[in-house]
């Protein structure tokens, strides 16, 4: 009887070990992952968010399928990333603009909504034509302002990095509304259209374009960036060179990455994160991502990147407001300006959902001296 007893006993704990088992989940992933990309094909959202796919499909194990769908500067794929299951199967891809949505009537979907793994970081360029007379900034400015109201320029939408420095740009100069803003689904379809000579310059994410640039096609005319830089053989020059107050706009360069919802398992948290580490050592997306667009590689995740994420917030927020892109004020959010900025900033960051401590320590060990 005893014996039968401690039988039972034993099935009863099996039975219960694999129930709990199941509660937990079994290995994820189990099957593909989606990346919605919320900007239109081959600009640096894009691009980034395909490379680091193709370099993380090896440590989970598993496909990862990357489809665009564009609108209302990502928000549109972003909120069908939160209406998804909080599983770890459907990702957003691209650049780090989700503070602004908010302002932007794009609902009340922001940066702490989600975990973000922020790759590289691309400054923001004023492009022309190669074939167009104007050879430095200067001569567009001038271009601009005996001709107020006629020349055109593209940009990756409403609210985006491109739209801000053309109109900060714009304003610094005393040609505040005297050129046309269209706003296109990305940088790279508004390259299309500069080179359909449908528009007159762009003002867009470097590597959105730094291909057309490098085959001679098109020619960058200011960098929003403190320093030249300089890829296979073009140069890039700073704004800060003509415009020296401009520095601090740097803030607003799109880093550019991968989202989780944030209420995605801790485990499953950590597993993308190693994945996310070994991409970026690869020497292949650093080849598509840093050698052929130009990117600044400056991997953050844990609690750096929500510091990120928030600045970004800050520094786009204002200028989207000030000058009439943006009808919310941010205050009204609890968004401070860039140079008021502490952390935490606002209710919504200091009562994240934290990271799983894992993910802080290996973000530790990724940026200690090796």
């Amino acid at each position: 009887m005893k014996h039968r007893i401690v039988t039972l006993l034993c099935a009863a704990l099996l039975a219960l070990a694999a129930s709990t088992a199941g509660l937990a989940g079994p290995a994820w992933p189990k099957g593909p992952i989606s990346v919605l990309v919320g900007w239109a094909a081959g600009g640096a959202s894009d691009i980034v968010s395909r490379a680091l796919a193709l370099e993380m499909e090896k440590p989970l194990g598993t496909k990862i399928i990357v489809t665009n769908v564009t609108g209302a500067l990502g928000a549109i794929a972003a909120r069908q990333v939160l209406s998804a299951p909080p599983d770890g199967y459907t990702w957003f891809g691209g650049a780090a603009v989700h503070g602004t949505w908010p302002l932007l009537g794009a609902g009340p979907v922001s940066w702490n909504n989600f975990y973000s793994w922020l790759a590289v970081m691309f400054p923001t360029t004023i492009y022309v034509r190669a074939d167009s007379p104007w050879r430095t900034i200067e001569d567009l400015l001038a271009e601009i302002k005996a001709k107020p109201g006629k020349l055109k320029y593209g940009h990756p939408g409403p609210g985006s990095n491109g739209e801000i420095f053309a109109g900060v740009l714009l304003a610094t100069a005393g040609l505040k509304g005297q050129a046309i803003s269209i706003p296109y689904s990305g940088g790279r379809e508004a390259g299309k259209y500069l080179l359909g000579k449908e528009i007159d310059f762009i003002s867009v994410t470097m590597g959105d374009v730094t291909d057309w640039a490098k085959a001679g096609l098109l020619r960058p005319l200011a960098n929003l960036y403190t320093k030249p830089m300089k890829f296979e053989g073009v140069e890039f020059r700073p704004i800060t060179e003509v415009f020296p107050k401009l520095a601090p706009l740097t803030a607003i360069n799109p880093f550019f990455g991968i989202y989780v919802n944030r209420k995605t398992p801790d485990d499953i948290v950590v597993k993308i994160t190693e994945a996310f580490i070994y991409a970026v050592k690869q020497e292949r997306f650093r080849k598509i991502a840093v050698e052929e667009r130009a990117g600044v590689l400056m991997p953050l995740f844990g609690i750096e990147s929500d510091k990120m994420m928030s600045k970004i917030e800050s520094a786009r927020s204002w200028p989207l407001f000030e000058l009439g892109i943006a009808p919310l004020n941010p205050s009204k959010l609890g968004i401070p300006r860039l140079e008021e900025w502490k952390w935490p900033p606002h209710a919504r960051a200091e009562f994240l959902k934290p990271w799983p401590e894992q993910v802080e320590v290996m973000f530790r060990k990724l940026r200690a001296p090796s």
